[in-house]
């Protein structure tokens, strides 16, 4: 199919298009080769330094730094409240002096950061460092999401913000094996396992970010940050079709870097969906939260060593990776993302229930096929809810605070969800499980809500416009 016409441009500039569809896929799947991999790996970067405290709490830093797991959960607390102190105002930032800039220097930031916790000696420095951790990350996922999408269509991003967050949950899993070798290392170079964790696991962030020197600045201008624009990924005709096709489907993408003021915080924040959208994933991603930082405990609170429980830990998270894909796929397809965040929340009412109903006494395999249940839809729920609300923001400034939003929501859930298992609730955690079974519940009454509530509206609108 070819196009042949002219795009209005700022009411000024008119481009005329004319590209067949052959030439167009190519070019997606250049951008796709070029930017999807750096920023899954910037993205596997933070989940790293964000989740490996997990694996920390299997080796002996509650013993080396004289704390009880209940003050690792305050320093987690601190970790996520840093992330959403600075998650709008990071966003304000970025676009002020552009992603390319801006997320690059986040990532060499909080890179150090990471890198230097392996030497904290007392509890007030851990803290110290969780809180500057969180506070350098903050706006890092929405900054990435908001970006990515300037690249794409409207149609396209869904699938594309799934492969994006395909860092996380590698990190998630793979960032488990990783401990699981370094846990070894205890007592190599008079450093104990977590600080083994914590040093390696920093300086991958540290290069990560001269990596991440290679994306380029925007939509159309393809000249990475260390080219100093002497070479560009794209030819003229490529930046043209890239830019042109992008604001065919969305004009409002024409307007480059945004401005965000007071106002559009406050008309975004009182939009009940979004209200609504946020809630959906506070209460879910508690119960999540809460179980994923104890799921290598757990684990070997059934029997395993530290180094399998952190190996099997992975498991799960692998699974679903898969799982995840097969449900954004169904979405985009369908065009309907709201049953699909009920499925995933469904799926967690259900096995959450499986592993709290599942006796201590059980066969230890047992044991650990429960938990590798509750934790196989991850937070496919998160990530589905992240396109569900895109689809409803109806301008480029509320899309870019209401994704901060979204993930500040999934941040205060880490705050929430830290605290969820407690020390005295050892080791059969059956006061914890309970809670997130009831988090769970509530979560899944609330995406029905929410459902329901589109769905009257679309028909409202169907039947006002006459048009299915």
């Amino acid at each position: 199919m070819s196009l042949d016409h002219s795009l209005d441009h700022d009411s000024s500039e008119k481009k005329v298009i004319n590209w067949d569809d052959k030439e167009e896929n190519a070019l997606r799947r250049k951008i796709d080769f070029i930017l999807l991999p750096i920023l899954g790996l910037a993205f596997f970067a933070l989940q790293v330094d964000r989740g490996n405290i997990s694996a920390a709490l299997t080796s002996t830093i509650t013993k080396d730094l004289n704390i009880t797991t209940n003050q690792v959960n305050i320093g987690t607390q601190m970790l996520s409240a840093g992330i959403v102190i600075t998650e709008i105002s990071s966003n304000i930032v970025l676009q002020r002096i552009g992603p390319q800039l801006w997320l690059s220097i986040q990532l060499f930031a909080w890179g150090l950061v990471a890198t230097f916790q392996a030497f904290v000696k007392t509890y007030p420095a851990f803290l110290a460092t969780r809180l500057l951790l969180g506070m350098l990350e903050g706006g890092f996922i929405p900054g990435a999401l908001y970006y990515l999408s300037t690249w794409y269509k409207r149609g396209e991003t869904s699938f594309r913000t799934t492969l994006f967050f395909f860092g996380q949950m590698f990190a998630a899993a793979t960032s488990s094996l990783i401990s699981a070798g370094l846990l070894q290392l205890s007592g190599k170079c008079g450093l104990a396992g977590w600080q083994w964790i914590f040093l390696v696991e920093g300086l991958i962030t540290i290069l990560a970010a001269i990596l991440f020197t290679l994306i380029p600045p925007k939509a159309g201008h393809g000249s990475p940050l260390i080219a100093t624009k002497k070479w560009s990924y794209f030819t003229p005709r490529e930046s043209h079709i890239i830019t042109s096709r992008v604001l065919l489907d969305d004009p409002r993408k024409a307007r480059g870097h945004i401005k965000i003021a007071p106002a559009d915080i406050w008309s975004t924040v009182r939009k009940p969906n979004i209200i609504q959208h946020f809630f959906v994933t506070l209460v879910a991603m508690s119960a999540f939260q809460g179980l994923t930082q104890y799921t290598p405990s757990i684990i070997k609170s059934f029997g395993f060593s530290a180094v399998k429980a952190n190996a099997l830990a992975s498991v799960p998270v692998y699974c679903s990776m898969v799982w995840i894909l097969g449900w954004s796929y169904l979405a985009d397809k369908s065009n309907h993302r709201g049953p699909f965040v009920l499925l995933s929340i469904t799926w967690n009412v259900i096995s959450y229930t499986c592993l709290r109903t599942t006796p201590y006494t059980a066969p230890k395999w047992t044991k650990y096929g429960a938990i590798t249940a509750a934790n196989a839809s991850y937070c496919s729920m998160h990530i589905l809810n992240i396109g569900w609300l895109s689809v409803y923001c109806t301008t480029p400034q509320e899309r870019s605070i209401a994704m901060a939003l979204i993930v500040m929501a999934a941040n205060c859930a880490g705050i929430s969800g830290s605290q969820i298992f407690r020390t005295s609730d050892q080791p059969k955690y059956l006061h914890s499980l309970t809670a997130i079974c009831a988090l769970a519940g509530v979560s899944w009454v609330l995406a029905c809500g929410l459902g329901l509530q589109y769905y009257v509206r679309n028909r409202s609108r169907t039947r006002s416009t006459g048009k299915v």
